[in-house]
């Protein structure tokens, strides 16, 4: 006869390795969503947003690096988080909405010594201008993401605009590049 004491004791042995395997897989991809964490948290801090509303802007399909351009147009345009977001969810481009609040191609521009990376399209349109025509460039969508996060990664993280650029490589993993800039990287 097993006594209480250790047949309690048996079944959560039996539970915690029937768990183990999910735990070993939350460690694979903690690092993911500690990165994740962490971004989202300096990009709050940095345009002075709650914790509670940059969790709120993650459960609407965006990337971490839309929700820092969510939080930089609202704070210039001096509106909500959620009025922008709720633009974007109706198909309007980051420069459309950043226009409908009076934000050009320039207010994004990061002066840049040296290669521009993922950018260098963006930067030869800046180039072909003066700076008092920068309000007519057009930029994409991922231009705009990739501008207002070397802003905020370079600012936050207290880098040169061109060394973030350099580790961002392509532009498409920012919180992996905010992972290894704040590591040293």
């Amino acid at each position: 006869m097993i006594s209480r004491y250790n047949g309690t004791h048996a079944l959560a042995g039996i539970l915690l390795c029937l768990a183990a395997p999910t735990a070993l897989e939350a460690q694979r991809g903690g690092g993911d969503e500690a990165n994740r964490a962490a971004f989202l948290s300096a990009v709050g801090e940095h345009f002075g947003t709650p914790r509670s509303e940059v969790r709120v802007l993650t459960r609407w399909s965006l990337s971490a690096g839309e929700i820092a351009v969510v939080l930089r147009l609202a704070k210039r345009a001096g509106v909500s988080p959620d009025v922008v977001v709720a633009r974007r969810r109706h198909g309007a481009s980051w420069m459309e909405i950043a226009r409908g609040y009076s934000v050009h191609a320039g207010d994004f521009h990061v002066p840049i010594d040296g290669s521009a990376g993922f950018l260098n399209a963006a930067y030869e349109r800046f180039g072909a201008r003066p700076a008092s025509q920068w309000r007519d460039i057009s930029l994409s969508d991922a231009e705009v993401v990739g501008l207002v996060n070397i802003r905020f990664l370079s600012r936050a993280l207290d880098l040169r605009p061109e060394h973030v650029v350099e580790v961002m490589g392509d532009g498409k993993d920012i919180v992996g590049a905010f992972a290894r800039l704040r590591s040293g990287g």
